[in-house]
C-alpha cells in the first residue's frame, strides 16, 4: 500500500502547526512507520526540532528530514509515497496559490486552530483555498481545559466547516519536551492520549490499514 502525504497548514503563526507535525511524527514512529518531514515554513521550527532530536537520540529514532521545495513536491509525490509510510509537510503561514498546488499532491490537509477569534477567523481563507482540492480536517489546539466553553464553541464553529479530527489541551507537555528533541506524546500521559486519538482519526481518514509497514524503494533527496 502506498504511503500517505499529510499537509499541515495555517494562515497565522502560533496555531500549533509545528507542534502538530512533530507530535504526529512521534506517533507514527511509535506505530512502527517510516516517517519523513518536509519543512516549507521559513521559520524552520520543525527543522530545528529535528536537529535537536537527531543530536540527542540519533537518526534511528527520528523521522527523515527531506529537502524538497514546494515546486518540486507535486512531481515527487508518488516517489515519496513509495519510500515512506507517512510524509508530514508543514506549510508557511500563507494562502499563496503555491500551497494549493502542494495540497493537490497531498492525501489530507490538517488545519490547526486555537479556540480564539483571531485563529478561527484565519481558518476561513485556508478552508476556501483548499476546498475541493484535498480532504480537509481541523485540529483544535491549546484548549484551556476539557470543559472549556471557548473550546466547545470553537469545536462547533470548526465542525460546521469540516471534520474536527482532534484536540489538544494547553499544557507544558507540548512546549517543553521539544527543547531536547522530544514530544508530549513521548513524555506525558495526557498528551499521549490526545495525540494518539488524533493519530487514529488521521489514519482512519486516510483509509490507512494497520498492515502498512516500513518501505524500501528509490532514494529521495534528504
Amino acid at each position: 500500500m502506498a504511503g500517505r502525504i499529510v499537509l499541515v497548514c495555517k494562515l497565522k503563526g502560533g496555531a500549533g502547526a509545528t507542534t502538530t507535525v512533530r507530535e504526529l511524527a512521534a506517533a507514527g514512529l511509535d506505530d512502527g512507520k517510516s516517517v519523513a518531514l518536509i519543512d516549507l515554513d521559513g521559520q524552520g521550527g520543525a527543522t530545528r526540532w529535528w536537529n535537536r532530536r537527531t543530536k540527542s537520540t540519533g537518526s534511528e529514532d527520528s523521522p527523515a528530514l527531506l529537502q524538497v521545495t514546494a515546486e518540486q513536491l507535486p512531481a515527487m509525490a508518488d516517489k515519496l509515497r513509495k519510500r515512506y509510510d507517512l510524509i508530514l509537510i508543514e506549510s508557511p503561514p500563507t494562502v499563496h496559490e503555491q500551497i494549493r498546488l502542494v495540497a493537490g499532491a497531498a492525501d489530507l490537509a490538517l488545519v490547526p486552530s486555537r479556540p480564539n477569534v483571531d485563529d478561527l477567523d484565519a481558518v476561513g481563507p485556508i478552508t476556501r483555498l483548499l476546498h475541493g482540492v484535498v480532504d480537509l480536517g481541523y485540529v483544535l489546539t491549546q484548549v484551556p481545559g476539557k470543559r472549556s466553553l471557548d473550546g466547545a464553541e470553537a469545536f462547533e464553529r470548526l465542525a460546521s466547516r469540516a471534520a474536527v479530527l482532534g484536540r489538544t489541551t494547553f499544557r507544558s507537555a507540548y512546549s517543553r519536551p521539544p527543547s531536547s528533541g522530544s514530544t508530549g506524546f513521548e513524555t506525558d500521559g495526557q498528551a499521549r492520549a490526545e495525540i494518539a486519538a488524533l493519530y487514529e482519526r488521521v489514519k482512519d481518514r486516510l483509509g490507512w490499514l494497520d498492515d502498512v509497514g516500513t518501505r524500501s524503494g528509490d532514494d529521495v533527496t534528504t
